[in-house]
């Protein structure tokens, strides 16, 4: 790696650091170190994700995306936090969807369980799905996840384009045009001669 490089990404995670609260941090780091033997896959989602990837956003909890295995993997592993119960739920979420200027209730189900790790709420989705109103569910949350280190531990985020497109999908221009701000800063517009 080039000098440039380096200092780029110093800059980039001191971006990243000072934007989040270090309670999430030191919340994330004994996570880690709870699940480490477990070879569960796991990824940040929610609005500490998004503040992970510099996306201007205050999260207030961190939002754990998984599979139903993983979940109860999870689960299992934070038995000594006394985790509240892992039961497959729906729940309705506290902001609707806008489809053709019309405002439609949004519902997000999935094998949920929370608990709290050094005073921060955790939330735990195994295979999260939306729906709109009372239409069709939507596909299980797929994808492949992007990479940080924080404080040493690789950490599996939900990758920005997947936040980008369930925004959209949903109607809520506001938190898609700043996921877009960060994306494009990442992948600037190439120029052709």
């Amino acid at each position: 790696m080039h000098t440039a490089e380096i200092s780029k990404i110093k800059e980039q995670l001191n971006h990243v650091v000072s934007m989040v609260d270090p309670s999430f941090i030191n919340a994330l780091s004994e996570l880690h170190r709870k699940l480490a033997k477990e070879h569960v896959d796991w990824a940040v989602g929610g609005e500490l994700g998004e503040a992970l990837r510099t996306v201007q956003v205050e999260p207030d909890c961190i939002e754990i995306v998984t599979s139903k295995k993983g979940a109860a993997q999870i689960f299992l592993a934070v038995k000594d936090l006394n985790p509240v119960g892992l039961y497959f739920q729906t729940e309705r979420l506290n902001r609707n969807a806008i489809v053709d200027d019309k405002e439609y209730p949004v519902y997000l189900r999935s094998y949920f369980f929370d608990f709290a790790l050094e005073g921060v709420q955790i939330k735990v989705h195994g295979d999260p799905q939306y729906r709109i109103s009372n239409w069709d569910w939507g596909d299980k949350i797929d994808f492949t996840p992007e990479y940080i280190y924080i404080v040493g531990a690789k950490t599996a985020i939900v990758p920005l384009q997947i936040k980008l497109e369930i925004y959209q999908a949903l109607g809520w221009k506001d938190r898609a045009e700043k996921v877009m701000q960060v994306i494009a800063k990442r992948h600037p517009p190439q120029v052709t001669a």
